[in-house]
């Protein structure tokens, strides 16, 4: 697995506990919307940026948590051999 060094997060999300709507603001404006047990984000779309830069954002964010979904599942596939070993 590769892991790129992040930046320090202001805030960590439980995707064990995750729930996410795309929803609208107060204009009426698409948001995201990421709620785990005890933090809520919201992902918006500023005016400043331009439109195909968001929906490119947006996909990236979607094939980050789609490897991540892989990786998880590695993780687990992992777990599950070293428990069966250990038993």
């Amino acid at each position: 697995m590769h892991v790129l060094r992040a930046p320090q997060a202001d805030i960590d999300l439980d995707v064990g506990t995750l729930r996410i709507w795309e929803a609208a603001d107060d204009n009426g404006d698409p948001v995201l919307v990421l709620k785990d047990g005890g933090s809520t984000v919201v992902i918006e779309f500023a005016d400043e940026v331009a439109w195909d830069s968001a929906i490119r954002a947006t996909e990236r964010l979607g094939d980050a948590a789609l490897m991540y979904a892989s990786t998880l599942r590695a993780a687990m596939a992992k777990a599950k051999a070293k428990a069966q070993q250990n038993s």
